[in-house]
């Protein structure tokens, strides 16, 4: 049956030739002739079948004569069914779309009469493969899953032979929805696909499968995907010997360490992948890997030698094509002279007319070849173009991810190391200075302190233990607020700005708007605007020398604001110090990570405002 997959080269028939025949098939004719009348049809499909991949002129012989002789007898409608079959499997092989398609529904309505869930099934299956060759991607998805549907019920059944095609059905249509960018849904197909054929042990289909999973990585620049993916297509290769299978792993996974920068590995790819496809006399796989070393070579900013490679890219590329060029007019002039053969006694005057037609359009093949040359050199520059502006494009969003990563990393590492240090200190030191109290006080019970003097030590030691403990927790839950947790955000600056200013020397005004509205921020904004409104107080309280802090947390559809105002003496952000600079910079990464920004607004003498907007949009979860 017909398979479509990604980054895998069909295997190419030999072509058959009309003046001789190979020895496997002068073997079968004469095991056929041989052969009694009643084993005769049987031997033409076996044979067909044999022969579909290597010898696919004399396959489609067998294959029609064997429908002929299978017509004539009403009760061989078995036989009928595979002959239709195997030639619409060949039609898909040769181009020939609209002969495939009648053949193969020709074979399902055979199917249906006899209730044959296999046989509607690899009849869907290769429909499938005809209209995805037609790009008809709709119409092809829908057969697939009608395969799927049919070839399930074969296998519940019992039918052992149903199980390597519905392997194959999913595999299938996995390519179809790759080709409509549905990869979520491709990738689940192919997966299926993989799990199927493992579970039957054919490596043939689980390749495949692995081949398109990969191919699909490559498509989403995951290359660790790909890669992975790639080794256990490789590792098939070589246990089939498949060198041609071997050089498309190793042209892939140099694709995949490519993507992942790892330069020296995928250079050692591209290589191995070269000296097998030379090996091979694969000149379109060679053609790939030289633009694969000249794409690896332009991405690590190393000119020089991407142009090499793609000047060997670009002469290959033109010597395929004028190879391609060659053997067009080989087969003219081959037409040519057949029919000169058969018109010996023609005039000659006719004769000359017809060489005249055929240097004509010979003449007009080569200006169109020449044509064609020009305009894919144009394509070729106009893609390499757009290639290296598209790398550009997706180094920035790389770039851009990380950093992201990286704060993210960081925060979370400094938001879990407070959260362990203050649970140390209301877990560990709290409870250590409550027993010192207890023991403490027991010790005043037994020593029965007689004297004023006695007694007020013993009153400070213990007043001495009460400030360290409501000191320790002071810090714990700085540390660790749970207003945060447990309230939010609001409720949480609440707390803090109530313990800043306790006794009411510093008037603190906090107003919040909105923020009660669409439920509570994500946990990560929460956090870091709490730590970021807790540095910006703490710097305020140490150098600002003010008497009124304004604090205003506004949320709106699409953002949320806070304001940070002061009337204290001010500052130049000119003038700070490394350290002070620093812990402006920790605001502003803090901020960048939530896809906002902060602005100060300071001088001296008037005071400071600070302001953070965050767009709750782009804000992480």
């Amino acid at each position: 049956m017909e398979v479509a997959w990604v980054g895998r080269a069909a295997a190419q028939p030999a072509p058959a030739t009309a003046q001789a025949t190979s020895p496997l098939v002068d073997s079968l004719n004469q095991r056929r002739a041989q052969a009694p009348d009643t084993a005769r049809l049987r031997l033409l499909l076996a044979d067909a079948t044999a022969l579909r991949t290597t010898e696919p002129a004399e396959a489609k012989r067998l294959a029609a004569l064997a429908l002929q002789q299978a017509k004539a007898a009403p009760a061989y409608l078995a036989q009928q069914q595979a002959a239709l079959l195997l030639l619409g499997r060949l039609g898909n092989a040769e181009g020939d779309f609209a002969a495939a398609a009648q053949h193969l529904l020709s074979a399902l309505r055979l199917a249906e009469q006899r209730h044959d869930l296999l046989g509607q099934g690899s009849a869907y299956l290769n429909l499938a493969s005809t209209n995805k060759n037609l790009q008809q991607y709709a119409q092809s998805l829908q057969y697939a899953r009608r395969a799927q549907a049919l070839l399930s019920q074969a296998a519940q059944a019992g039918d052992a032979r149903a199980a390597k095609p519905l392997a194959v059905a999913f595999n299938n249509s996995g390519t179809v929805l790759m080709e409509q960018n549905q990869l979520p849904a491709a990738r689940a197909d192919f997966r299926t696909s993989l799990q199927k054929s493992r579970a039957l042990g054919d490596s043939s289909v689980a390749v495949l499968a692995l081949y398109n999973l990969g191919g699909l990585a490559l498509k989403q620049k995951n290359g660790a995907e790909a890669y992975r993916y790639y080794r256990q297509t490789l590792a098939i290769d070589q246990a089939d010997g498949n060198e041609q299978g071997q050089a498309e792993s190793w042209l892939n996974l140099g694709d995949a360490l490519a993507l992942l920068h790892r330069t020296p590995e995928a250079e050692d790819a591209y290589q191995h992948a070269l000296r097998l496809a030379r090996g091979l006399h694969a000149l379109p796989i060679v053609r790939v890997i030289y633009n694969g070393f000249a794409s690896l070579y332009e991405d690590n900013g190393q000119p020089a030698k991407a142009l090499q490679w793609q000047k060997r890219f670009q002469f290959l590329n033109d010597s395929i094509f004028q190879q391609e060029s060659a053997q067009q007019v080989a087969e003219l002039q081959t037409k040519y002279d057949t029919e000169k053969k058969d018109a010996r006694n023609r005039l000659q005057a006719q004769q000359l007319q017809t060489q005249q037609q055929v240097i004509r359009r010979r003449t007009t093949l080569l200006w169109a070849g020449a044509l064609v040359a020009l305009l894919l050199a144009g394509l070729a520059y106009s893609w390499v173009a757009r290639r290296r502006l598209r790398r550009e494009v997706e180094f920035a969003e790389e770039r851009q991810a990380l950093q992201q990563l990286r704060a993210q990393a960081v925060l979370d590492a400094e938001e879990t190391e407070r959260r362990r240090i203050g649970s140390d200190l209301h877990d560990g030191v709290g409870q250590l200075l409550t027993a010192a109290k207890m023991n403490l006080q027991a010790l005043g019970s037994e020593l029965h302190l007689n004297t004023t003097g006695q007694q007020a030590m013993f009153q400070n030691a213990l007043d001495v233990v009460d400030e360290s403990f409501r000191e320790v927790r002071s810090i714990s839950h700085n540390l660790l607020p749970n207003a945060l947790i447990k309230r939010g955000l609001a409720q949480a600056v609440r707390d803090f700005l109530n313990k800043i200013a306790p006794d009411g020397r510093l008037k603190v005004q906090l107003e919040v708007v909105g923020l009660d509205q669409g439920g509570r921020l994500p946990p990560t904004v929460e956090n870091v605007l709490f730590r970021v409104i807790q540095e910006l107080v703490q710097n305020i309280l140490k150098h600002a020398q003010a008497t009124e802090i304004t604090l205003q947390i506004i949320r709106n559809t699409d953002e949320l604001t806070v304001m940070v105002e002061d009337n204290g003496v001010g500052f130049d952000p000119a003038d700070l110090g490394e350290d002070a600079g620093i812990g402006l910079k920790n605001i502003e990464s803090r901020m960048a990570y939530l896809g906002g920004r902060a602005d100060f607004d300071a001088a001296p003498g008037r005071g400071t405002t600070v302001t953070l907007e965050v767009p709750l949009s782009a804000v992480p979860a």
